[in-house]
């Protein structure tokens, strides 16, 4: 159905794609994965009209077509959800759904039928499993629920080809199972899917074919037959085999190996706290060392309680730091006092991405860059600290000048992270550390964590992904509805049914009384 042909996609000092050919069939869903800058979503721009290529051929149904820009590619059938968010704020989730292609009331084509627009909103999100109101402004969405209304948005474009960016990293295990059962109905419908996700497991659950990139060319595929994903030779292929292929080396263990730390005072406490109307009476200290992970569905509270805890949101009950009472107005200052927090909203509230990367990782701590009483900018020792973060973090960027929006999202993920990071908080909140990132990252990721850690940093961890807070935390605190319901200890992570355990404690399947199971 869709092709491409020895496609190359060149950027100022950069070649993105090189030289590659795939093709996409109807009935099929086909992952292509990659380490963060391998050429993935440059490939998936390509295909749905964001931008054209440098050389190469795109086919559709046999015959060479060019998109120039997104919508000629939507008029043709192919569509695309993106890993970033595109909504217009300032319009409701119908007319975000139904943009360009409302359905008019008169036959001057005055008029929109709202009633119309509003039952086909419902219907599409009801696809999903979302209960979305359509009248409800997209302004007032989590990122969650955007996510919803772009896929939503993509429905009701009547795509023959759907390209799937990242689509459930945003999303609880619950919501992401809903997605990926959608993609194969789509599929079984006679729809080709293009695919780009890190979750190996989600590739090796539903991809017919999988494309392997790195460094911009293509280096390997996976092919299921008899109900198995197999590699050329046409042995069975799992996470590991595809890992390898993408970053062209054994990854050995992805989690470092948490040791028993001396029992020290908190050195973050919360008392009765809460976000006002979205969390209370909770209770939690996290000590120095000690990496807490926080786990809970989409609406539990999670990101509302962190953002409360930094003054993004205005908060109830108590904050102690080294058990001294706070109460802090704004992110910087709660850093001012050595609590940094990175946001699961990278573009929203993590990066300048108009700003260059040198720019975006020294920014919270520009004071430190500050010469002649502030007047200059000691720009060569900012490069310095830039392109340190950058080998120590895998960073895939040309150079500290290169702007943000160059990158592919993972490499903007480790730039958000390392711009707290060099401010060497005391305590870190981190929400969704691992977004976007590929699984190589990933490790690079952890290993800093765990270092810092290590180094006497107090963490909470924020996450959606079960495996990750196992392998990375010593005890896990389950939210929902706003309300701390339960805790696994280190001992009940590395058991067999801790991630069942998590799932319900917070779907509420549980019975367990809040504590320590």
């Amino acid at each position: 159905m869709l092709e491409v042909r020895k496609l190359t996609v060149d950027f100022p000092g950069v070649r993105a794609l090189d030289s590659v050919s795939l093709t996409f069939r109807r009935g099929e869903i086909h992952a292509v994965i990659g380490e963060n800058g391998a050429g993935k979503s440059t490939l998936m721009n390509v295909l749905s009209g964001v931008r054209g290529p440098t050389q190469g051929e795109l086919l559709l149904d046999g015959k060479e077509v060019r998109f120039r820009q997104p919508y000629e590619a939507i008029k043709q059938g192919v569509s695309m959800v993106h890993q970033e968010l595109h909504l217009v704020e300032d319009l409701s989730v119908a007319e975000n759904i139904f943009l360009g292609r409302e359905p008019m009331g008169d036959r001057l084509g005055i008029s929109i039928d709202r009633a119309t627009m509003h039952q086909g909103a419902a219907h599409f999100l009801s696809l999903l499993g979302s209960d979305l109101d359509p009248t409800r402004s997209a302004r007032e969405l989590s990122i969650a629920d955007a996510q919803f209304v772009e896929i939503a948005k993509c429905l009701a474009s009547k795509a023959r080809v759907l390209i799937f960016d990242e689509p459930t990293a945003v999303l609880g295990e619950r919501d992401a199972a809903k997605l990926l059962s959608l993609l194969k109905r789509m599929r079984d419908e006679g729809r080709a899917i293009l695919f780009i996700s890190h979750h190996l497991e989600e590739v090796v659950d539903i991809a017919n074919r999988v494309s392997v990139l790195r460094d911009g060319k293509f280096v390997a595929a996976f092919e299921r037959y008899d109900g198995v994903l197999r590699c050329k030779d046409g042995k069975p292929s799992r996470e590991d085999a595809l890992a390898h292929a993408m970053v062209g080396r054994p990854l050995g263990e992805l989690y470092p190996t948490r040791t028993p730390r001396a029992s020290a005072p908190p050195r973050l406490a919360l008392n009765a706290f809460g976000a006002k109307g979205k969390s209370s009476g909770i209770n939690l200290t996290v000590a120095p060392g000690e990496i807490v992970g926080i786990a809970g569905l989409v609406g539990s509270g999670r990101t509302e309680t962190m953002e409360a805890i930094v003054g993004l949101r205005k908060s109830v009950g108590e904050v102690l730091l080294d058990g001294k009472s706070v109460q802090f107005q704004s992110p910087r200052q709660a850093m001012s006092s050595g609590v940094a927090y990175v946001s699961e909203d990278r573009k929203g509230r993590g990066l300048h991405v108009s700003l260059s990367s040198r720019v975006n990782c020294t920014l919270p701590t520009l004071d430190r860059f500050a010469r002649a009483a502030g007047a200059v900018m000691d720009i060569d020792e900012e490069r310095a600290t830039t392109d340190a973060w950058i080998r120590n973090l895998g960073i895939r960027c040309a150079r500290p000048e290169s702007p943000i929006s160059s990158l592919s999202g993972g490499n903007q993920q480790k730039f958000a992270i390392a711009r707290w990071l060099e401010a060497r908080p005391q305590v870190l909140i981190v929400d969704e550390p691992t977004r976007g990132v590929d699984v190589g990252a990933k490790a690079e990721v952890y290993r800093v964590l765990h270092q810092l850690a290590a180094d006497g940093m107090a963490c909470i961890i924020v996450s959606s992904e079960l495996p990750e807070l196992r392998g990375m935390c010593d005890r896990v605190v389950v939210l929902r509805g706003g309300r701390l319901v339960g805790e696994l200890s280190r001992e009940r992570l590395e058991s067999a049914d801790a991630e069942e355990r998590l799932i319900r404690l917070a779907s509420g399947l549980s019975e367990t009384k809040v504590g320590t199971l």
